[in-house]
């Protein structure tokens, strides 16, 4: 393995992150307030709110960007805490955020989603605003257990909330990402301590996940060598542009073939060709990153943004469904449709980037600290 890079080297990730941030605030407006255009858009727009192909980049990256972390030493159960506190933090920060919002403007994106007509809008989410569904979210649900429709405990599925009951929908792939961690955390233990297990813990996980979200985090550690060193610049553009490519253009029947095969011998696997096609996109999308110098220079100028990203991942649901609806209904009333759009868009953005400003100081910085005050602490001993 290369000499593990220095951090100042995964600046483009950072700013790949912060991209794919944008791209999930992006979905969740636009199939909010224009479902029409979420639903029937000329493909190449697609690609800017394809916020499930950028949901799967953020597991890609966390795989790479983990490795060399873990491979810094330590105890693993220790290393496991501090992964712990770094996520659990911001997302019981964030779920009470999005409780005192709904608190307060339970009814604004029922009432915007008559307006918009937006089906997703109208999930029913009046159940979450108790502090039992607090709690429970904050303890179980986000991280621990999932939701329905997404957890890698199907035995027990039928027992979950379905994701409409959560009070912040996006903390579902915190779930991924936490057993993701613990994924990559054992992957790189087993390296550092023998090679032929590690090669047989991948191989396993391969035939394990298949074609399951999960085995990304696989995927981005087996990419971490590389990180900054492959230099391949017309692979990596070819890579791009077909990551952009099943990115704008989904459900390929070509792929389907190939998904079902995998299934049939994996006893997990992505439930349709809409979410493989996806992870595929974002597996062509990082490994064009990773080759392409030209790329890297362009997304290490969006490093602020990945800074933002987790915050503004966590902060802006909340306010998508209380404070921009409500600016968005209020305006309907004497606004053209088109003006009240700019309105409610307007009063979002810049609330979500406030937002996540103070989030990431308050909230996101104390979390890394923490985790930094558990290694001195183990350090001392």
């Amino acid at each position: 393995m290369p000499a593990t890079p220095s951090p100042d080297r995964f600046r483009y990730l950072e700013g790949m992150r912060g991209i794919a941030a944008v791209q999930v605030v992006l979905l969740h407006v636009v199939t909010a307030f224009l479902p029409d255009t979420a639903e029937h858009a000329q493909m190449p727009l697609r690609v800017l709110w394809d916020g499930h192909t950028a949901v799967y980049v953020f597991f890609l990256i966390s795989g790479a960007v983990l490795t060399p972390s873990f491979a810094r030493g330590g105890a693993w159960p220790r290393q496991m805490a501090k992964r712990i506190v770094r996520l659990g933090l911001p997302v019981a920060a964030a779920a009470v955020l999005a409780f005192a919002l709904l608190a307060a403007m339970p009814d604004a994106h029922i009432a915007a989603a008559a307006l918009t007509g937006s089906g997703w809008l109208s999930m029913d989410s009046s159940g979450a605003i108790t502090l039992p569904h607090l709690a429970r979210e904050i303890g179980l649900d986000s991280l621990i257990l999932g939701y329905r429709e997404y957890t890698l405990f199907a035995p027990i599925a039928g027992l979950l909330p379905p994701l409409e009951h959560a009070l912040n929908a996006p903390t579902w792939s915190l779930h991924l990402e936490l057993y993701g961690s613990l994924l990559v955390l054992i992957l790189t233990k087993l390296r550092a301590g023998s090679p032929r297990a590690h090669t047989a813990a991948v191989v396993a996980c391969a035939l394990l996940f298949g074609t399951h979200p999960m085995f990304l985090f696989v995927a981005g550690h087996l990419c971490a060598p590389w990180m900054g060193t492959a230099r391949k610049p017309v692979l990596g553009l070819a890579a791009i542009a077909l990551g952009l490519a099943m990115s704008a253009t989904k459900d390929w029947a070509a792929l389907e073939t190939i998904r079902i095969a995998i299934a049939r011998l994996a006893p997990v696997a992505a439930p349709n060709l809409f979410q493989f096609q996806s992870q595929l996109a974002a597996a062509a999308l990082f490994a064009g990153v990773l080759c392409s110098p030209a790329a890297q220079t362009i997304l290490a100028q969006f490093n602020r943004l990945g800074r933002l990203s987790f915050s503004i991942y966590l902060v802006h649901f909340p306010i998508l469904f209380t404070v921009a609806c409500a600016v968005f209904v209020a305006s309907s009333g004497s606004l053209p449709r088109p003006a009240a759009l700019l309105a409610a868009g307007v009063v979002f953005f810049a609330a979500v980037w406030l937002a996540a400003e103070i989030f990431e100081r308050v909230v996101d910085r104390r979390a890394v600290r923490l985790g930094r005050a558990m290694d001195r602490r183990e350090s001392s001993r």
